[in-house]
């Protein structure tokens, strides 16, 4: 009833994702492909069906050997574990024999070796309802619901948005849609300087081989630009699949952040993304709990927080506890760590 699609097969994964009513862009080959290629692990499409239920997953798979901490410690190639790609994602599931696909992935991890398991849970997806291990959330995210519209969308931003929505309008600013991502080097650009501004942590400055990755998932993104006087002082990635899109990755010149470009670009994704049916734009949340960043994004949805949850499961508390004790043996570790394995910190 399980079955396991790997990178190497991408047609026949888009294939079965596709295959359900509203796929997401999170579970298309070419994202998780994007991840693997930076050093995330190995993309696995795990794939259950029987007569009455269908549900795809998309994981991570990690050889616990490869850590730092465990080199030249436990046999390669037998011991894993399982996180789904930054973003969102879980088991998506059409059906309701949720009893039957549970048992059977449970057991199919414990037969290939996988000893744990770290979700970050899809906002439309029931699964976490159902998820047979600790259920966490300590961050908000935004969702611009797109059935209002675009005049009753406007009244609906906070008031400082169609201040700064006017502002922008007065500075002549232009939309350019870039299906192509033909200006990848000037998008770089921008989102380099902006993680640089934010202090980002590493791990968010992808490499330019990352994006042309994500540009291959043809009808699935698009980078939008805003324009002044024919240069590009604002931008962002947006991904989409069946009714959802996302703000992905992007930034702004700071020389011109008084010309109100965000808002702008803000406003425009979400003209875009109406006019092309979608139902939600997700812009995410911040960094922190509820940071500035959130607040800005909040005010483009006053009334559209949802709690972002995560998964923490272990399929194998014998190995769990084992690979913990030995790196519990190890310098600098914090036993009261959060982080999830624990083991990995």
């Amino acid at each position: 009833m399980i079955s396991t699609i790997t990178i190497g097969e991408p047609d026949r994964w888009d294939a079965i994702v596709k295959s359900f009513e509203n796929y997401d862009v999170n579970y298309l080959s070419q994202y998780s492909r994007a991840f693997g290629e930076n050093g995330e692990g190995d993309p696995l499409l795990i794939y259950y069906e029987n007569d009455s239920t269908k549900a795809i997953n998309v994981v991570m798979k990690r050889d616990i050997s490869e850590s730092e901490h465990f080199k030249d410690k436990i046999q390669p190639e037998k011991w894993f574990d399982l996180s789904t790609p930054y973003g969102y994602g879980g088991f998506w599931i059409e059906g309701e024999d949720f009893k039957t696909l549970d048992e059977e992935y449970e057991q199919y991890c414990k037969n290939n070796g996988f000893v744990s398991e770290f979700v970050r849970f899809h906002l439309f997806s029931d699964y976490k309802d159902i998820f047979n291990g600790t259920v966490e959330s300590h961050t908000n995210n935004v969702v611009r619901s797109l059935d209002l519209d675009i005049n009753e969308m406007l009244i609906d931003f906070e008031h400082k948005v169609r201040k700064n929505l006017k502002k922008a309008n007065k500075a002549d600013l232009k939309i350019e849609i870039d299906e192509s991502g033909e200006r990848i080097e000037e998008f770089l650009d921008i989102y380099y300087g902006t993680m640089d501004r934010n202090d980002a942590k590493s791990n968010f400055f992808f490499p330019e081989s990352f994006f042309k990755t994500i540009n291959e998932m043809i009808n699935n993104f698009v980078y939008i630009h805003v324009i002044h006087e024919e240069t590009v002082i604002s931008t962002e990635l947006v991904l989409f699949g069946s009714d959802n899109c996302y703000s992905f990755l992007g930034g702004t010149k700071s020389d011109y952040f008084n010309l109100r470009p965000n808002d702008f670009l803000k406003f425009e994704i979400i003209k875009w993304a109406k006019n092309k049916g979608l139902k939600r734009f997700i812009l995410g949340g911040g960094y922190g709990e509820d940071d500035g960043i959130f607040r800005y994004k909040k005010s483009f949805s006053p009334n559209g927080i949802h709690k972002f949850y995560i998964g923490k499961r272990i399929f194998d508390k014998e190995k769990y506890s084992e690979l913990t004790k030995i790196r519990n043996s190890n310098q600098n570790f914090d036993k009261k760590t959060n982080y999830f394995p624990q083991y990995r910190v």
